[in-house]
């Protein structure tokens, strides 16, 4: 609204609404939303805080030569090759030759946790990757 208070908006004409009462009930009997809807709209919020954060937090990784590019080739069990090209991902190396003042800040910011997750979640691929066979092979 004008006030900048977030609103979720519900499409009543959606196929996904159902006025027989299945599914999760988005609204109580007096009109409120339920806890249901509340925890919908609480991840919604964080979404679009991770959403408008996001311009900062590439700054930040821009300022500090924390992103080289990422082009990562799999070849799967069925000899398939895929590449993934256009990603970027944190520059380990340099991430560790920051000096206390620029890892203060980053971490002041609030940008040091994600970075150190997003370092971690590169040993996902491993999985990932196996996951992929797996459900290429029907398992």
């Amino acid at each position: 609204d004008a006030q900048g208070d977030k609103q979720v908006h519900v499409d009543l004409g959606s196929p996904r609404i159902s006025a027989t009462g299945e599914g999760m009930r988005l609204f109580d009997e007096t009109r409120r939303p339920t806890p249901y809807l509340d925890a919908i709209a609480e991840k919604l919020g964080a979404l679009d805080a991770g959403y408008r954060d996001s311009s900062a937090f590439f700054d930040a990784l821009r300022r500090h030569d924390l992103l080289e590019p990422l082009i990562l080739e799999v070849t799967l069990d069925d000899g398939s090759t895929n590449r993934l090209v256009g990603f970027h991902v944190i520059d380990e190396a340099r991430l560790q030759d920051l000096d206390a003042a620029a890892l203060g800040e980053l971490h002041a910011a609030g940008h040091l946790m994600p970075i150190f997750m997003a370092l971690a979640s590169l040993a996902n691929f491993s999985e990932l990757i196996a996951r992929k066979n797996r459900r290429m092979r029907g398992g």
